[in-house]
Order: C-alpha cells, then sequence, then structure tokens
C-alpha cells in the first residue's frame, strides 16, 4: 500500500470516531439542557370560545 492510503486510512480512523464522539457529546448536552430548562406551556391567550 501507498503513503497515501495508509494516510487516509489512519485519517478514516481518527476523524469517523472522533465525529461520532462529537455527535453523543451533542446529544447529551442537549437532553441536559432540556432536563436543567423544561418548556412550560402558556395558556393559549387567543383561545376562541
Amino acid at each position: 500500500m501507498g503513503t497515501a492510503t495508509v494516510q487516509a486510512l489512519t485519517m478514516m480512523g481518527i476523524a469517523l470516531p472522533t465525529m461520532f464522539v462529537v455527535i453523543l457529546v451533542f446529544i447529551g448536552v442537549t437532553k441536559l439542557i432540556h432536563k436543567a430548562f423544561p418548556v412550560v406551556e402558556e395558556e393559549d391567550e387567543y383561545e376562541v370560545d
């Protein structure tokens, strides 16, 4: 194998897991933010009877 192929495989081996770790971190942070600041439903002011 050429050096370019080895470098590409090495980059894939490092970048791909890193990408998934970053995605999982963002998902975790998003869930924490939703738990810290829950959505409070407001009453509908424009409700038609």
